[in-house]
């Protein structure tokens, strides 16, 4: 199931004839999961487990001066090229995305069969790169075209005639990659798009060719065997490092001795021993260790060391605010993602630019002629559209990252243009956003048009339908209407903000009055973030207007439809995302000032069924720590972000949230910078080993050698390599391993500052509060006891006041608190014939709950 990326067509990458694009097929085979019993340490694939895939490539792209057909003939499946003159036809490597070659150029060979009509047709073969801001010999390359950064390569090779003869009989060539790859001093083996065919003559002719592959006797590559945390670790934190490779060129095992140095002098802060992680891990094809240095709570700079293994890992801090300067990256991200906007070189540095698609503030709906004022917001991601939906998830992610973690958000932290105006910068950056939203909103019907797709003028719209009628969708506008309330609930605690509270809490009310008024599910126009269904996403926008407003009607439909949702406790390798919200509505359901006993007691339930399977996939089963664990696909980077996000929130507000919920935090938080197979930071700007360059409509052309620091990619999509977890391209040309989006980053923002609260505690108060029961019928006259029970089990203050909403019914007769057990008991006694109600309360107000009572004569 795709669930963290985002599934939709890119943009050809070159003009082009419509093409025939097939499915490459390039995937490799599943990986078995099962060692050999003999030796754990021995793949199952036998010696070649690590041998570089052989690639297949049958995706005609496109071409110019011949007719290229897929055909049966002599035999064999194979394209039929009838060349008419001065001629090319080229085929896809990794679809419209470039492939890296580099590992198979050494030894590697272009294998395939020709055959010619008539014998001794002239043909070449070769390659097409594509690379944007190109360095030669340290300058930027650039070519005339209209996309001077964006420029291409061949590198071919000689007449075939000078290999094989090219006869009237299927003939196999092969040819050594590198002296293809060496033939143009800047063709750039890392980035190849196209494997290409052209002629050295220009007289008609046809031949066909078949089995065309790439084969190479070399291994998949390996990273240098110590992995750390290349930013560092705060002192309270786990602390450890992964040692992998292949197990017959890593000689390290369990029990050979590690060191913790200082990066001073060198001098062994700590030492230890290595201990088996696991004998073979199929996801990498390696063997991994782990050296564990946690009782280290020294500050300052160290790096690991291994006997037996000659590269020591790259240097990392130990400090409480080691991750303060990834927090302000991750955040200011956002910044960087406004649109429409100039970036002024006060805010935004070397990375100051003139804002784009400034029509967008009088754009056109797709269905009509009507513009519209829709400037603002956010790029979605590597593109320069935007949609609400994506952008909602992002603003929820946030909005959950300044409640939790208030402190870690200040005015003046990330130096934007509206630092200093007495509002965190966190929540200025968010209503930039959130204005965009309100001009999203439909000022007839209440709902929100989908998105603005990312085209220039004069194919850029508002897409509100794909022809003549307009389509307002409801599971967009229900995200919308969620994002827009919460929003809502923070920023009316903010002084001087109510006014504008207010007004989104009124946007969001006019969404749901359409989702009211449209009780069928409406499909947005075709586009990005399509969504099958809605009932998921009404259920997350009423629990969130439950919340904002107390109104029966939303907490009636929460009622009716909370335990529709059940399969989502099932997996524990997915929490939220785009157009799967149901669990944060939860909980906000139980954030409200009065949620439903019975649907509080069912989540907690089956949040706590999920927490423990969360908690042992990632401390447990995860090799690497990550709680997707053997999930990799489109996005999910975000994945490994939002999953401890979710929990700890969950776990918070059902007053579970403990040493466990940091731990899965920061084993996530290593894999993604820098304790994974590839030994790579997925964030740009942290890291020795880091991301430079990603897939991005302005920085890609902005002929500046590096981006802004903070930017996550999707990170590792299985059926780009061997092994799934070291699936990731460093490409301008892959947005499906090497973009980034919103809601990638907006969870990283939550689980960075979660890191960095736990190291600067802060009063823990009771947020939940736990009867033994709660509903109860009493004769008169006599009594009862309740115990009462408060959580997180770190509350400073366990205390509660219990008191009588009705003392002529019932009377607190005296309350006992253990403080062993955190406990409260209390005895009520019927003294009058009634109902009425207990009230327990903390002692600061913030949590409550309920013991009903009736009293009767008999």
């Amino acid at each position: 199931m795709f669930t963290g990326g985002k599934l939709r067509v890119r943009k050809k990458w070159f003009p082009m004839i419509l093409a025939l694009t097939m499915a490459c097929s390039m995937l490799p085979q599943p990986v078995s999961v099962h060692a050999s019993e003999t030796n754990p340490y021995l793949p199952p694939e036998g010696p070649e487990w690590n041998k570089l895939r052989d690639l297949n490539i049958d995706s005609y792209a496109w071409g110019y001066g011949s007719t290229v057909t897929s055909v049966s003939y002599a035999g064999r499946q194979a394209f039929r090229h009838d060349v008419t003159g001065s001629w090319a036809s080229q085929f896809i490597m990794n679809g419209w995305q470039t492939f890296n070659l580099a590992p198979y150029d050494e030894n590697g060979t272009l294998e395939f069969d020709i055959i010619g009509q008539a014998g001794g047709e002239q043909v070449q073969i070769g390659f097409q790169d594509v690379v944007h801001e190109r360095r030669v010999n340290g300058a930027f390359f650039t070519d005339s075209d209209a996309q001077p950064e964006e420029t291409r390569q061949d590198a071919l090779s000689q007449d075939m005639n000078s290999y094989v003869p090219v006869t009237r009989e299927w003939q196999h060539v092969s040819i050594p990659l590198k002296t293809i790859t060496g033939s143009n001093a800047l063709f750039e083996k890392k980035q190849v798009q196209l494997l290409k065919l052209t002629g050295t003559s220009s007289s008609p002719s046809t031949f066909w060719i078949s089995n065309i592959r790439i084969v190479s006797p070399d291994k998949e590559a390996s990273a240098m065997p110590i992995k750390v945390n290349q930013v560092g670790y705060t002192p309270g934190s786990d602390k450890y490092a992964l040692v992998s490779g292949y197990y017959n060129e890593v000689s390290a095992g369990p029990g050979t001795p590690f060191q913790v140095r200082r990066q001073s002098d060198d001098s062994i802060a700590y030492s230890g021993q290595l201990s088996l992680v696991k004998a073979y891990d199929a996801l990498s094809g390696e063997k991994v260790l782990k050296a564990d240095f946690t009782p280290l709570k020294e500050t300052g700079s160290f790096y690991v060391t291994v006997n037996e293994v000659a590269v020591p890992s790259v240097p990392f801090e130990i400090n409480s605010g080691v991750y303060g300067g990834l927090l302000k990256d991750v955040t200011k991200f956002f910044y960087y993602q406004r649109a429409n906007a100039d970036l002024q070189a006060a805010h935004a540095g070397e990375y100051a630019r003139t804002g784009a698609h400034k029509q967008d503030a009088a754009l056109p709906l797709q269905s009509s002629s009507i513009t519209r004022d829709v400037s603002g917001g956010w790029w979605d991601a590597g593109d320069t559209g935007k949609y609400v939906t994506a952008g909602a998830t992002a603003v929820s992610d946030l909005l959950w990252a300044y409640e939790t973690f208030p402190k870690q958000f200040r005015d003046g932290q990330l130096n934007i243009p509206e630092s200093g105006n007495g509002v965190p910068d966190l929540l200025d950056e968010i209503k930039f956003e959130t204005d965009f939203f309100l001009k999203m909103q439909d000022p007839v019907s209440g709902g929100f048009y989908a998105y603005v797709n990312r085209e220039p003028v004069p194919n850029r719209y508002i897409m509100d339908g794909t022809g003549s009628a307009s389509v307002i969708p409801t599971a967009q506008t229900a995200n919308t209407v969620g994002a827009l309330a919460h929003a809502a609930v923070v920023f009316k605690g903010v002084p001087g903000q109510s006014a504008y509270a207010a007004k989104l809490l009124a946007a969001a009310v006019r969404g749901w009055n359409f989702l009211e008024v449209n009780p069928q599910y409406i499909a947005q126009p075709d586009g990005p973030y399509n969504d099958q269904e809605d009932l998921n996403d009404r259920f997350y926008a009423a629990a969130v207007l439950y919340r904002a407003t107390g109104e029966q009607k939303y907490n009636a439909y929460v009622q009716a439809h909370y335990q529709a949702f059940a399969s989502k406790f099932s997996t524990a390798d997915f929490s939220h995302g785009i157009n799967g919200m149901e669990m944060i509505g939860y909980y906000h359901y139980l954030k409200s000032n009065m949620p439903d006993a019975a649907v509080k007691a069912w989540f907690t339930q089956q949040f706590t069924a999920w927490r423990a399977k969360v908690i042992d996939t990632t401390l447990n089963t995860a090799v690497w720590r990550n709680s997707t664990n053997e999930g990799f696909y489109w996005g999910a980077n975000s994945n490994v972000a939002s999953v401890p996000m979710s929990l700890a929130i969950g776990s918070m507000i059902t007053g579970q949230y403990n040493a466990e919920n940091l731990k899965v935090a920061s084993g996530n938080l290593h894999y993604l910078l820098g304790i994974n197979p590839l030994q790579l930071s997925y964030i740009t700007g942290h890291g020795e080993n880091r991301i430079h360059r990603t897939h991005h409509e302005i920085f890609m052309r902005d002929f500046k050698v590096e981006m802004p620091g903070g930017y996550m990619v999707g990170g590792p999509n299985n059926g780009k390599a061997k092994f799934p977890a070291k699936a990731y391209n460093h490409s301008t040309v892959d947005w499906e391993t090497n973009e980034q989006a919103l809601n990638y980053n907006s969870p990283l923002v939550f689980l960075t500052a979660m890191m960095l609260a736990a190291e600067q505690p802060e009063k823990v108060y009771v947020s939940s509060i736990t009867l033994n029961k709660t509903t109860e019928t009493l004769k008169l006259r006599s009594q009862s006891t309740v115990t009462a029970s408060v959580g997180p089990e770190t509350a400073e203050n366990k205390r509660v006041t219990v008191k009588s909403k009705n003392p002529n019914v019932a009377k607190v007769a005296y309350a006992v608190y253990d403080a062993s057990t955190g406990q409260t008991s209390f005895t009520v006694s019927a003294v009058g014939i009634g109902s009425t109600q207990i009230v327990v309360t903390s002692q600061d107000g913030k949590a409550s709950a309920l013991y009903n009572i009736s009293v009767t004569r008999k």
